[in-house]
């Protein structure tokens, strides 16, 4: 099994000149790229499996390579391992997620249409909160916190650019780390993203590249998602009058925009994030990805009270709404791994997925996986009533907890 990716970004050098960068950890991978002694690299995150394997970045005859490096290559790599070492062992620090960035804004003004414009983005309808945000931002020009909002629902109606432009008048009025960690990431997709083309679905907005994808494919992606998009509404009950938005990308352009994990393949930030890998057709696996990212987008309009929905349940839903199953080498794999008390409890999970090493991710996803059928297969409506009732989320969680020996 391999050992956990430690993830860091220390910037070290090469080493020795002509120092191959290969495709993987082997000595048979190909060969991208000849780095000459010197060179600038960035780690993106090293194997703890004993290979001494680095995944790095670097800049070759200007242009990015990315690929694996030995250690030994790398001139600063005590200095990288001290910064490690230093490092607190708590989780990693999460991502700024967009679904978590919330403020309070009523109460301090006292305008109903605040509230209103809040209740709307949390119900996953930011073009009805727009509207209302657009006239309180003038009248509360020195007000950061509707400024946030009211980038918020831009950004989630896919208007960068304004959302830009609000969230810097916000962080210029009063500082918010998690807001600047947020604009420097829409900042950065912005610079990376070519999906220009546009077509509109009766429940979603599909935005893709020409150039990675034709228009037919992505006339078929559009109807696909509008399908699925029905189907899981119908299960989880959830509803909206604005359509869904939806980017496909090609998986660099993906990555470097979203910042997502590699092992990624969709997102869900408000938006509906797809990395397109060349399909021929819209076949099973393409529909069993869309509807994963759709029951995000589902859940994101359902109230879940004080706090989100956990990650687990989400990713359970996802998994589950999306037709995956757990194959009885993995069932019985966590079976083991609980009676050795080697697994989490649901309610342990911690929130940034992104963090985690492949090996990890997928235990974390068979684990809530596992959650969600015993969740459905308890009752025909135990899904639907827990979600109409949040209240009980924490009972629930305790129950599954003992019903799958966590």
């Amino acid at each position: 099994m391999t050992g956990p990716i430690l993830f860091f970004f220390a910037a070290l050098a090469v080493r020795d000149g002509q120092t191959p960068l290969r495709s993987g950890c082997h000595s048979s991978d190909q060969v991208i790229a000849s780095l000459p002694v010197g060179t600038p690299v960035e780690i993106r995150f090293r194997l703890a499996d004993g290979s001494d394997c680095i995944k790095i970045a670097a800049n070759v005859n200007n242009q990015s390579v990315v690929g694996y490096v030995s250690g030994s290559a790398l001139a600063g790599l005590d200095a990288f391992e001290k910064e490690r070492s230093s490092a607190p062992a708590a989780d990693p620090v999460p991502r700024p997620a967009m679904s978590n960035l919330s403020v309070t804004v009523t109460g301090r003004s006292g305008d109903p249409s605040l509230d209103r414009a809040a209740k709307l983005l949390v119900l996953n309808q930011p073009r009805e909160a727009l509207e209302l945000l657009e006239p309180a931002v003038r009248r509360y020009q020195n007000n950061a916190n509707v400024l946030l909002l009211a980038g918020l629902a831009a950004y989630r109606m896919d208007q960068l650019d304004t959302a830009l432009g609000y969230w810097r008048q916000s962080l210029d009025l009063a500082p918010n780390d998690r807001l600047a960690g947020i604009y420097e990431r829409v900042k950065r997709e912005t610079n990376e993203d070519r999906a220009a083309e546009k077509l509109y679905g009766m429940r979603v907005i599909l935005r893709y590249e020409r150039e990675a994808l034709p228009v037919e494919t992505a006339r078929a992606i559009l109807g696909a998602l509008d399908q699925e998009y029905s189907r899981v509404a119908a299960q989880l009950g959830c509803s909206t009058s604005e359509r869904v938005v939806a980017i496909v990308q090609d998986r660099d352009t993906y990555l470097r925009s979203t910042g997502a994990a590699e092992w990624s393949g969709g997102w869900y930030d408000g938006r509906i994030h797809i990395a397109w890998t060349n399909e021929k057709e819209v076949g099973p696996p393409v529909r069993r990805g869309l509807a994963h990212e759709l029951v995000h987008a589902c859940l994101t309009g359902i109230p879940s009270g004080a706090a989100p929905w956990p990650v687990w349940l989400q990713e359970g839903l996802a998994q589950k709404l999306s037709g995956d199953k757990l194959d009885a080498g993995a069932r019985e794999r966590l079976r083991q791994q609980a009676q050795a008390h080697q697994v989490s409890r649901l309610e342990e999970l911690h929130s940034d997925w992104s963090a985690m090493s492949i090996e990890e991710a997928r235990q974390a996803y068979n684990i809530s996986l596992a959650a969600a059928e015993a969740l459905i297969e308890s009752s025909p409506d135990s899904l639907r009533n827990m979600l109409n009732n949040p209240d009980s989320l924490p009972q629930v969680t305790a129950e599954l907890d003992k019903k799958l020996g966590f």
